[in-house]
């Protein structure tokens, strides 16, 4: 649903439930509008009086409604289903970002600029947009292939799976045009596989990536991974890297930093 084709649009009151839509508001310069958000959103000074409505996972509708908002903005992949059901029957007009791509990424970022009244907005989108283009146009013959974990399973000294990036998700996409390719799904529509470490062993990846963010992954996960793989690749070359995870799994405008910084990671000229 776009409700910028509602009535009494643009809105005035937004509640943001994911932390990536609101990064990409106060990117935008559209921080103005936000009347709550989570508690895991990151608010520069001087937005105190914004509301705090919990972890996107246990935000309750009476909390949003108490806001009197006139537009709750989601994301498919930090908010579940069944929220998003309870919000829609509240009968507030709600907008949901769940981008597999990051063509689609953009056009969703370029849906939420349109909703208001903001030049400057639309012009850091469509700069955004040239930006991938560049890129895409530049993609290397031949792509580092990549482990990226999402979340693990286990402990971090004993993993027992993980939930690895695939090819039909977003991040697999971005890592995609940035120079990589992922060890698991690349050619098929699977968004995180869950995989062993025998899998990743016989996936045989170059470079692993260990990102903080939506899982804790730390120095003693890579050190486990060091200490049980010793034959992977990323581990005989060093190439155990830990990221700034917003980089890679918060589509909207992190995707500009994004592909500013990611293709150095895969860098084979060294």
């Amino acid at each position: 649903m776009n409700p910028a084709a509602e009535p009494g649009f643009p809105p005035q009151r937004v509640v943001s439930v994911a932390p990536s839509i609101t990064d990409s508001l106060l990117a935008l310069g559209l921080g103005r509008y936000l009347a709550g958000v989570t508690d895991l959103c990151l608010l520069p000074d001087g937005m105190e009086a914004v509301a705090r409505l919990g972890r996107p996972e246990n935000i309750r509708c009476a909390d949003i409604m108490g806001l009197d908002p006139d537009l709750i903005l989601a994301a498919g992949e930090e908010n579940s289903p069944e929220q998003m059901e309870e919000w829609k029957r509240s009968g507030l007009p709600m907008w949901v970002s769940s981008p597999g791509t990051v063509r689609r990424a953009v056009a969703d970022l370029r849906d939420l600029a349109l909703m208001f009244p903001s030049e400057s907005a639309l012009q850091s989108v469509v700069w955004l947009d040239r930006s991938v283009d560049w890129l895409t146009g530049s993609l290397p013959e031949k792509r580092v292939r990549v482990f990226c974990p999402r979340t693990r399973r286990g402990s971090a000294d004993d993993p027992q799976s993980w939930e690895a990036v695939g090819g039909g998700s977003y991040a697999g996409d971005l890592l995609f045009i940035c120079g990589a390719e992922t060890v698991f799904g690349s050619d098929d529509s699977r968004r995180y596989p869950v995989v062993t470490p025998g899998e990743v062993m016989a996936a045989a990846p170059e470079v692993i990536l260990l990102a903080g963010e939506p899982f804790p992954f730390s120095e003693a996960d890579a050190a486990a991974i060091r200490l049980k793989m010793p034959e992977v690749p990323a581990v005989k070359n060093g190439r155990i890297l830990t990221v700034d995870g917003r980089l890679i799994f918060w589509p909207g405008a992190k995707m500009g930093e994004a592909i500013r910084m990611l293709p150095a990671l895969f860098d084979q000229k060294d």
